[in-house]
């Protein structure tokens, strides 16, 4: 009997294994599926809807990455038009690999969270999933070109990485804490702004050509419900070079890589996912140093010196940040603390061999000058932040829990009424 079961179970592990390393259930068929690396979304500028620009990735011949874009117009809601790639085009889209979601300007004037709703419902999307903002449209975005002829989506998503973010150069969003924010008390938010700089051009006089083919973001299906668009299949990406060498043999010159540059500077906020206010490069820095992880971050500031002003360019740590709230005489009275330790790396004039040997040690005058700044900058943030009723430093969360006695006095009013200081301190690194 023991030798009967014991013949029983080596079978049914055999069959098991066979199972096991047969089966092609996590195989991504690359035939039928379209792996959508990026999402640009706009407003349909002629109807109501919107318009859904779909980055999808493609295999090339020279085996670099590349990727073909397909826009879908006029659809009701994100969902329908992510049906509609597969519908029209015949290739089922996948969202498991999308890593960036792109908003149009124009969206930013409506609740985003009527479009970013799709994204929260759907599984297949990460909750690390990049969000931003751009100027223009999301599709005019998606359709740059790195001077390093990348991908767009990838181009950005590397603007907007962690990296970039300790260094308190880009305020980066990621979905799940937008959406934190969006349904917490203080219903605001932040999103990095993307825009697209016209950088370099090419040599030769003609225009610099994309890594992709000609015309990999002209498929685009217009709805109509009274006829079917023609099912066709995406577009390959064509090799740079066979691109650069036919066009320079008709006599252009040697092609750069590509003419545009992602900047990511700017910060939109949001209140009850409406654009509020927007933070140029000097204030996102500021806002970085009193309420983000950033740990390093560089700045300039002006400072007298015999005289006459100098730049300084400051490498600065910081070690450490909060922002208290606290009540006197029953009032609120806001704290921004920083401290941070700072040296010059850079001037725009001639130093002296003692300056530059000890270029450890700021001067006492650019310490107190980057603390004048930086704490005007924070002043400013704070400002657009009470006007636009933007909580986006959290401090309507802090009153709810810490402070919940006097949550309904103050819960609409706490930003313009609160006594705000700041407590900022620099010091030499040595």
């Amino acid at each position: 009997m023991n030798k009967v079961w014991t013949r029983i179970l080596l079978a049914a592990a055999a069959v098991l294994l066979l199972l096991f390393f047969s089966n092609d259930f996590g195989l991504i068929d690359i035939q039928e599926t379209a792996i959508v690396i990026a999402l640009g979304i706009d407003g349909a500028e002629e109807e109501e809807g919107y318009n859904v620009t779909a980055q999808i990735a493609v295999p090339a011949s020279t085996g670099s990455s590349s990727a073909a874009g397909v826009a879908v117009k006029g659809a009701s809601t994100v969902g329908e038009a992510i049906s509609e790639l597969n519908h029209e085009t015949g290739w089922y889209p996948t969202l498991v690999h999308c890593k960036l979601i792109l908003l149009g300007e124009k969206l930013a004037d409506e609740n985003v969270f009527n479009v970013l709703d799709y994204f929260l419902r759907n599984d297949a999307v990460e909750d690390s999933c990049l969000v931003a903002v751009c100027r223009g449209t999301a599709q005019e975005t998606l359709q740059a070109q790195s001077p390093v002829n990348d991908i767009s989506a990838s181009a950005i998503a590397k603007v907007l990485s962690s990296e970039a973010q300790k260094t308190g150069i880009v305020s980066v969003t990621v979905l799940k804490n937008f959406a934190i924010n969006y349904y917490g008390e203080g219903k605001s938010g932040f999103l990095p702004c993307i825009s697209v700089k016209q950088e370099a051009q090419n040599q030769g006089g003609s225009n610099a050509s994309p890594s992709f083919a000609q015309d990999a973001f002209a498929p685009s299906i217009k709805r109509n419900k009274w006829w079917h668009a023609k099912k066709r299949p995406l577009p390959i990406a064509a090799p740079a070079s066979a691109q650069s060498g036919g066009e320079s043999g008709a006599g252009g010159g040697e092609k750069s890589g590509g003419k545009d540059v992602f900047q990511a500077s700017e910060t939109m906020l949001f209140y009850e996912g409406k654009r509020a206010a927007v933070l140029n490069s000097e204030e996102t820095l500021a806002y970085n140093l009193a309420a983000t992880d950033t740990d390093y971050a560089y700045g300039s500031v002006a400072a007298e010196k015999d005289g006459e002003e100098i730049v300084y360019n400051l490498k600065m740590k910081i070690s450490q940040k909060k922002i208290k709230l606290t009540f006197e005489n029953g009032m609120p009275v806001i704290t921004f603390r920083i401290r941070a330790s700072a040296n010059v790396i850079d001037t725009d004039a001639a130093s002296s061999i003692l300056d530059v040997a000890k270029t450890q040690i700021a001067d006492e005058t650019v310490l107190k000058a980057a603390e004048a700044k930086f704490r005007e900058e924070l002043s400013s943030v704070y400002g657009k932040a009470a006007i636009s009723g933007c909580d986006v430093f959290g401090i309507k969360k802090k009153l709810y829990r810490f402070r919940f006695k006097e949550y309904a006095d103050f819960k609409n009013s706490i930003l313009e009424k609160a006594d705000v200081r700041y407590d900022i301190r620099f010091t030499s690194l040595k």
